[in-house]
């Protein structure tokens, strides 16, 4: 009964290629769960954070379909906005300081950061007024009451090493 156990049992070199297949298998499954979670709930979760925020303002579902509408053209809008930033690093990050019109070229590209920064300002502002203009008074004042409540909590612009905002020094 052992030789018929030994001789059915694979040698080590049979072992190998399986054991790589069951691996790549699995790797497989668990890339293709995690693009999946990633697909439906947005870079970092974001789209779990707009459904919060519909739940926390109690948003009618003509409110929500307009809010996510809102949301999602906004994305689209500044994906073009996020590219154009990031050739712009990458074309700072080319510069060789060595050149002798190096400053010109500095110069020019922050002057392109900075029209993109303003595009990107300007869009935002819009998509919150978009917004705003959907809310009710009610939730409008609960959507303002959230807001300083978030900047209280320094989530955001914590700063330096004493949490303070630089430009908050007097």
């Amino acid at each position: 009964m052992r030789d018929q156990y030994r001789q059915k049992r694979l040698s080590n070199k049979e072992q190998k290629p399986l054991t790589l297949l069951l691996c790549a298998a699995v790797l497989m499954l668990f890339s293709a769960q995690a693009s999946t979670a990633y697909a439906f709930s947005g870079p970092q979760d974001g789209g779990s954070r707009m459904a919060a925020l519909a739940d926390r303002l109690n948003l009618t579902d003509q409110q929500r379909q307009q809010f996510e509408a809102i949301h999602s053209d906004g994305r689209e809008s500044g994906k073009s906005i996020h590219e154009a930033m990031r050739m712009n690093r990458d074309a700072m990050h080319k510069l060789d300081p060595g050149q002798a019109d190096y400053a010109k070229q500095v110069a020019t590209l922050a002057d392109e950061k900075a029209e993109l920064v303003k595009q990107m300002v300007i869009q935002r502002s819009d998509i919150r007024s978009q917004v705003h203009a959907i809310l009710s008074p009610e939730q409008r004042k609960a959507a303002s009451e959230m807001k300083s409540k978030f900047r209280k909590g320094g989530k955001r612009g914590q700063g330096g090493p004493d949490g303070k905002r630089r430009c908050d020094r007097d």
